[in-house]
Order: C-alpha cells, then sequence, then structure tokens
C-alpha cells in the first residue's frame, strides 16, 4: 500500500475537505453564534461579517416605523374627505328649507318668549284619545321624512352612480372591524353616554341643579305609556324615522358635501352646529353639539350610515325607554311636559 492510500491520509483529506465545504461553514458559524453570544460572528473562510446587534435594533426600528405609518394612516383616512360629486348649488338647495325653518322658528320663538309644543293640551283636546294623537304624530313624521329624502335624493341623483362611501347603508356586516355598524355603534354610543353625562354634571356643579336630558323628548312624555299604540308611534318615530333622516341629512350629505371646500374637521364642527341649533334647545346645546361629533366621528371612520343611524336610534329608545321606566315606578314625570 502506498503512502496516498494510507486509511490515515485519506480519513485527513476528508475530514479537511469537509471541514471547508459550505454546509459545515454554515454549521461552524451557527455554533459560534450559540457560544459567543450576540457578539460579532465570521466564518471560517472569513467571507462574510454579521453583527446581530445591528440586525436587532434594525428590526425594532422597522416595527416602530410600521406602527406609527399605520397610526398615520388610520388618521388620515379618518379625516380623509369625500369625493363628493354634485357643486355647491345642490347643496344650498337641499340645506336651504332647512336653515330658513330653523332661523324662522328661532325668530318666532324669541318673539313670543314661548316654546312650540307638539302636542299642547288643546291640540290633544281636537282628538278623541291618545291613540289617535300618536297616530297622527306618526304618520306626520313618516310623510315629512319621505318628503325630506325624495327631495334629497331627486336633486343628487343626476350624480349617480355615487361612490362606494356616499349614501352607504351597510347592514350585512355589523361585526366587520372596518365599518361593522354593531362594533362602532355601541363603542360611539358608549362614548356618547360617558361625554354628555360628564358635560351634565360639570353643567350642573356650575350651575347648582342639573340639565333636563331629553327636553324635546319629555314634551312626548303624554304619548309615551299611555297605551300600547301610543308608545309604537312614539317609537317608531324616535328610534327609526327621526334617526334615519337627521342621519342622512346632517352626517350623509351636509358634512360629505362641506368636505369639497372646506377639511374634514371642518365639516365636523359645522355639520354639528348645524344639526344642534335645527333641535332649538338652548339648555342642551353643549350636550347635542358633542354627540353630533361623535355622530360625525363615528361616519368619517366607517364610512357607513348605518353606524350613526344605530347610535341615534339607541339614545332616543335608551330615553324614551327610561321615561317609560320611571312612570311605571310611580314618579311624577307628567311635570316635565309642558
Amino acid at each position: 500500500m502506498s503512502l496516498m492510500q494510507s486509511p490515515v491520509l485519506l480519513t485527513t483529506s476528508k475530514f479537511t475537505d469537509a471541514l471547508f465545504t459550505p454546509h459545515f461553514r454554515l454549521r461552524s458559524t451557527v455554533i459560534a453564534k450559540r457560544r459567543g453570544g450576540w457578539g460579532k460572528v465570521s466564518d471560517i473562510s472569513g467571507q462574510r461579517r454579521w453583527d446581530s446587534r445591528v440586525l436587532c435594533s434594525r428590526s425594532q426600528s422597522d416595527q416602530r416605523d410600521i406602527g406609527s405609518s399605520s397610526k398615520e394612516n388610520k388618521l388620515k383616512s379618518l379625516f380623509q374627505s369625500w369625493d363628493v360629486p354634485w357643486d355647491w348649488k345642490v347643496t344650498m338647495y337641499v340645506m336651504m328649507p332647512y336653515l330658513m325653518s330653523i332661523l324662522f322658528t328661532g325668530f318666532v320663538r324669541s318673539s313670543l318668549g314661548t316654546d312650540f309644543q307638539p302636542f299642547s293640551e288643546n291640540m290633544q283636546g281636537s282628538f278623541d284619545d291618545v291613540d289617535e294623537v300618536a297616530f297622527h304624530f306618526f304618520m306626520d313624521q313618516l310623510l315629512k321624512t319621505i318628503a325630506k329624502l325624495s327631495i334629497l335624493f331627486i336633486l343628487v341623483s343626476p350624480y349617480r352612480p355615487f361612490p362606494d362611501d356616499i349614501f352607504s347603508y351597510e347592514w350585512s356586516q355589523p361585526l366587520n372591524r372596518r365599518y361593522g355598524w354593531i362594533i362602532w355603534g355601541g363603542g360611539g354610543l358608549t362614548v356618547a353616554s360617558s361625554v354628555v353625562f360628564l358635560i351634565e354634571a360639570l353643567l350642573g356643579a356650575v350651575s347648582g341643579q342639573m340639565q333636563n336630558e331629553g327636553e324635546s323628548l319629555m314634551r312626548l312624555l303624554p304619548l309615551v305609556g299611555e297605551s300600547q299604540v301610543s308608545t309604537v308611534c312614539v317609537l317608531g318615530v324616535l328610534s327609526f324615522l327621526t334617526p334615519l333622516c337627521e342621519e342622512t341629512l346632517y352626517r350623509g350629505f351636509l358634512m360629505v358635501s362641506l368636505t369639497k371646500w372646506f377639511p374634514m374637521p371642518v365639516s365636523l364642527v359645522i355639520s354639528s352646529a348645524v344639526f344642534t341649533l335645527s333641535h332649538q334647545s338652548h339648555s342642551n346645546f353643549l350636550e347635542i353639539f358633542s354627540f353630533g361629533i361623535i355622530l360625525g366621528l363615528v361616519y368619517a371612520q366607517t364610512r357607513n350610515l348605518a353606524a350613526p343611524i344605530a347610535i341615534h336610534a339607541c339614545w332616543n329608545l335608551g330615553v324614551i325607554t327610561t321615561v317609560i321606566y320611571l312612570q311605571s315606578q310611580g314618579y311624577d314625570i307628567h311635570k316635565y311636559a309642558l
């Protein structure tokens, strides 16, 4: 046997070849990382050097950048304007009757020094019973809602098809994280209740008395709880017709239209102010304005009118339910119905 064919030399040669193979260099790098901690690691050939501290710091900075960019994207989507197809003339044609009604009603009320009541004792005396009053009230509000929404959609119909986020009523996915009306409606209702309660507590501490919550709704007390028909009629108006009409008008149309000329925050404030003035309630001005702001923010986030409609309906329903409960417990709440 020759020297080149010696088993010892053959074994040494195989070990040397295996030592410098790419697989062994990669394995040695991993072993060196485990032994040497998080310092610099070199493979046997010395071709590459890696610093894991640099890699770790880069990954952390990348995560921070991703987190900050996601927050910026959420704010941009919240304050993003709508692509409004109609011009200022359509906006004025739709809103002018409401603005004139607000000004005229405010002028008459300030001149007479009294408040108009939807159902005074004289009006109730003209009907045979409370059910008839409630039914006429429901039909009156139903016809007004149909007329208002018909005029609105007739004026904007030439600009159809609308973008996907204009006049969108998406009820099919209530738990969607982006536009689900149950998720955002429940959250908005919780925030609105907390804000209104805080405002009333602060105003009560300053003035020494609590504000009369739901002042305009209290005027309907003679119709609430008197019979099933009257209660259903009032609930139908306050939990369906009123939220549908007001949210479509003030959030779905006015706030959206204003974003064509103003930034989103300015449009939100203006539409909430008009929404507040339309309620003709001086004592609850801050509460209604804050409520309008929250409704507008929810709609800006979801781009789905179903969410603010759900909040508005649950709010009115909660007030009326509280009134019915207090009435069933024997509280003399009719004194609030002037």
